[in-house]
């Protein structure tokens, strides 16, 4: 699949990341470990980050979660997860990341995590 890796929506200081892939590679790992420091380092604290098409993520892409979410918790802010598929909450269940990450069904949900930043 070529083109776009990622869409980002900023809502005042949030902002929703979707990836617009099914897996990620190695590369592409890091292109978003980059895009959202980016996003960090632009002053956004709160992050969503919208998994609809991811089908599985490899053990890279689960520290790089890790790290994003640290990331964002050293500066007060917070990412949260939301539209996952249930083969990726199985691996999230299965590495216990499911117990660090706050996981949302939908997109709504998750910005409604945010509200009081509206």
């Amino acid at each position: 699949m070529g083109g776009q890796t990622y869409e980002v929506e900023k809502i005042g200081q949030l902002a929703i990341f979707t990836l617009l892939l099914e897996n990620i590679t190695m590369l592409q790992n890091e292109e978003l470990k980059r895009a959202f420091s980016a996003l960090i380092d632009g002053g956004i604290k709160n992050i969503i980050l919208d998994l609809t098409g991811i089908t599985f993520v490899s053990s890279i892409v689960l520290a790089s979660l890790v790290y994003m979410l640290k990331r964002a918790q050293e500066i007060g802010g917070n990412l949260v997860l939301c539209s996952v598929t249930h083969s990726v909450k199985a691996v999230l269940a299965a590495t216990n990341l499911d117990k660090i990450f706050d996981i949302f069904n939908s997109r709504r949900e998750a910005i409604e995590q945010f509200a009081h930043l509206f």
